[in-house]
């Protein structure tokens, strides 16, 4: 998707602003919306779901929920997703409504053993679905360290029933270039899935509470 990566920096600089973003009490996340044009949703024009991983870490890592298989257990550790569950531990918390909710919550991604996956569909599914998130499966290796280090850094682009998308590329606390080259990585990601930059009406980033501001896409 060619949109100059000057133009993003240029926009992000002025997201991260004084004007725009008022000093708040906590590190924001930074934010990119791209609204779509002479697209209809509901026939399928535009279907995005994609994990994409970001070339410059948040300085607050993506949160990860892992439900690994025993031989994955010790590599799992390794990586510290901010949750990890055994397959008996998962089964446990059928039923406790409360607790899996406050889990689908605070976690961005599922990553599941695959001999668990339709436990976790049953256990966490009703609480993910309506927040837009989903199990992963896992890969069939013992060491999966380097997968869930990959998902702590890494975004989803998903749209639904609006011919809009808004996600995640980082922190406040990043410099622009930085989370110029996070959305620059989450465009390409993308450009296959949208029928090409004639869909595209427009492109913002912000902070969670800032003013939007769009990006010269000329």
């Amino acid at each position: 998707m060619i949109v100059p990566k000057e133009k993003i920096e240029e926009a992000v600089k002025q997201a991260l602003s004084k004007e725009n973003n008022p000093k708040r009490e906590f590190t924001q996340s930074v934010e990119l919306i791209i609204a779509f044009k002479d697209v209809d949703m509901k026939r399928g024009d535009i279907k995005l779901r994609e994990a994409i991983v970001l070339p410059k870490p948040p300085s607050k890592p993506r949160n990860v929920l892992v439900v690994p298989s025993l031989e994955q257990m010790e590599s799992a550790k390794r990586a510290e997703p901010n949750v990890i569950l055994s397959k008996e531990e998962l089964q446990k918390i059928q039923g406790a409504k409360r607790a899996v909710k406050k889990l689908a919550s605070k976690n961005q991604w599922f990553l599941i053993a695959q001999d668990s996956m339709s436990l976790a569909g049953r256990i966490l599914g009703p609480s993910l679905g309506p927040r837009g998130k989903f199990p992963t499966p896992l890969p069939s290796s013992s060491d999966i360290s380097e997968y869930i280090l990959r998902y702590k850094r890494s975004t989803l682009v998903k749209t639904k029933d609006q011919p809009q998308t808004q996600t995640f590329v980082g922190t406040e606390d990043q410099s622009p270039g930085d989370l110029a080259e996070n959305v620059f990585a989450v465009l390409n990601g993308i450009e296959g899935k949208i029928k090409g930059p004639s869909y595209i009406k427009a492109i913002y980033v912000k902070t969670s509470m800032g003013k939007p501001v769009q990006i010269n896409l000329k």
